[in-house]
């Protein structure tokens, strides 16, 4: 996911300081001063400002966050027009986030995924720690979103990459955005490691955590069907329908298991059919077909098989990758 807003094509750089990249005061109305600040909903205003904004050399990652989050606030979401949020947000998409080809209603759909509900229902928001330079082409941002006062935060993480702006200078574009997920067991290798401050505010994320965070990326299809697999088989560990959470947040924006709620999901599986996949004591993973000729998706076979079965079961899934991740659109049992 992605980014943000402009008010002018300036061809100046980025300017570094002390390790840090400078901002200019973000759109959004703050209240109090510095990062502790609290950033409120978009005005009116603010949001027809949106029409007009472009990716700029001139912007800053925290401006491009701030930007990005006024668009998809729900008060812009589709105002003045339908999907016109996911419109400003997908100029903003780097080129090697595969979202930024997606049509706006295909981007919509995309947010309509349980977790991704933060970034529409938000209405206050503060930065968690300084802007974190990753070499020089690479941002990290936290940021931590709640909806009304009395609701906890959420933390969202965003990846900024430089791109290449008509040769002559670099723009800052988001590559990805991860939001605090349900699957986050410290031992998994989550996509957002669950580092927080004593009152149970998100804070500062470690260089480890931050490797976790990068590495995530890598997970091929293989990767992701046994962790689902797994997590199935164990489907109350470490507490109830854990596994149904985990398997949800595999889901890709295609398939409609992704809206289910872990209750529901639990009650598929209790389904004759579906009852290899929470009681098999065997498992091996088949080497997956080859990718599609847009090398975005993929079929991943994996045999498994209980105790007394005397053959294994095939269960095949087709997964397809979405801002740099491997998701599942479907699967079938033979």
């Amino acid at each position: 996911m992605v980014s943000a807003l402009a008010l002018a094509f300036i061809i100046t750089p980025p300017l570094p300081h002390n390790g840090r990249v400078l901002h200019r005061a973000p759109a959004a109305v703050a209240s109090g001063t510095g990062d502790d600040a609290l950033h409120k909903a978009p005005t009116a205003e603010q949001g027809r400002a949106l029409a007009t904004v472009q990716p700029s050399p001139g912007l800053q990652p925290r401006e491009i966050i701030d930007y990005m989050l006024s668009a998809l606030h729900k008060s812009n979401l589709d105002s003045p027009s339908a999907r016109f949020g996911c419109e400003v947000a997908l100029r903003f998409l780097a080129p090697s986030n595969p979202a930024s080809k997606a049509s706006p209603q295909r981007f919509a759909d995309y947010l309509g995924q349980t977790w991704y509900q933060p970034l529409l229902r938000w209405n206050e928001y503060r930065w968690e720690g300084d802007l974190t330079l990753l070499g020089e082409r690479e941002a990290f941002q936290q940021v931590s979103v709640r909806g009304s006062p009395d609701e906890p935060w959420v933390s969202v993480r965003w990846i900024l990459v430089r791109v290449p702006f008509y040769g002559t200078t670099d723009q800052w574009m988001v590559e990805a955005v991860f939001v605090e997920e349900p699957d986050g067991a410290a031992t998994e290798m989550p996509l957002m490691p669950r580092a927080t401050d004593p009152d149970g505010a998100p804070g500062s994320i470690s260089a480890e955590e931050l490797r976790i965070l990068r590495d995530a990326r890598t997970e091929g299809p293989g990767d992701v069907v046994l962790k689902v697999m797994r997590a199935i088989r164990q489907l109350d560990e470490p507490y109830p329908l854990h596994g149904c959470e985990v398997a949800i947040r595999y889901c890709s924006p295609t398939n409609r298991a992704s809206r289910l709620s872990p209750q529901a999901f639990a009650q598929y599986l209790s389904e004759p059919w579906y009852s290899i996949l929470t009681d098999w004591d065997d498992i091996e993973l088949e080497e997956p077909d080859e990718l599609d000729d847009a090398g975005t998706s993929v079929s991943q076979d994996v045999l498994v098989k209980r105790a007394d079965d005397e053959s294994y079961t095939v269960v095949n899934w087709m997964l397809s990758r979405y801002s740099g991740r491997w998701l599942m659109d479907a699967l079938s049992i033979n």
